[in-house]
């Protein structure tokens, strides 16, 4: 059971620093609105800020986004530390999406926005923190899905 919560601080750890020296490296080798060809015609490395949420939205919305990521990252912290009992999918989620939180959050907090890099052409521009987010968001609810349609077996 501990392991499992040195996993979840090992992972997040791990997403911030990753996410953070992607960032150092596109900050210190790019200029804004520049873009690398990694995979034509699919992926590139794209270096943009964006000071507001998912897809450009709530543009200098920082003081929000800054609370909303304290209150996240709270929130896990207090549930990791409660639950008698975490699963392998709830801790990797729950290691992701704390890992890609802190460093969304320290970009808002340092610069007041974030520096996004990874671009699908025909989709979004984001970097490692927001996939980390949206793939711990996606882990830790199917763990919750799980668990709900056993209990409901259980019942039956």
């Amino acid at each position: 059971m501990r392991r499992w919560r040195w996993g979840i601080l090992g992972l997040a750890l791990l997403v911030f620093v990753m996410d953070r020296a992607v960032q150092f490296l596109v900050t210190t080798h790019m200029t804004p609105g520049q873009s690398i060809a990694v995979w034509p015609p699919v992926l590139w490395i794209t270096y943009i800020t964006n000071s507001g949420a998912a897809f450009s939205l709530f543009q200098h919305g920082t003081p929000l986004f800054v609370a909303v990521g304290l209150i996240i990252l709270a929130g896990l912290a207090w549930y990791v530390v409660r639950s008698p009992k975490l699963s392998t999918i709830f801790s990797v989620g729950a290691g992701l999406m704390a890992g890609g939180t802190a460093g969304n959050l320290w970009g808002r907090m340092v610069a007041g926005r974030v520096v996004d890099y990874v671009h699908f052409r025909d989709f979004a521009i984001f970097n490692v923190a927001d996939a980390g987010i949206v793939a711990g968001i996606i882990l830790i609810i199917s763990d919750f899905w799980r668990r709900d349609r056993e209990v409901e077996s259980q019942d039956r």
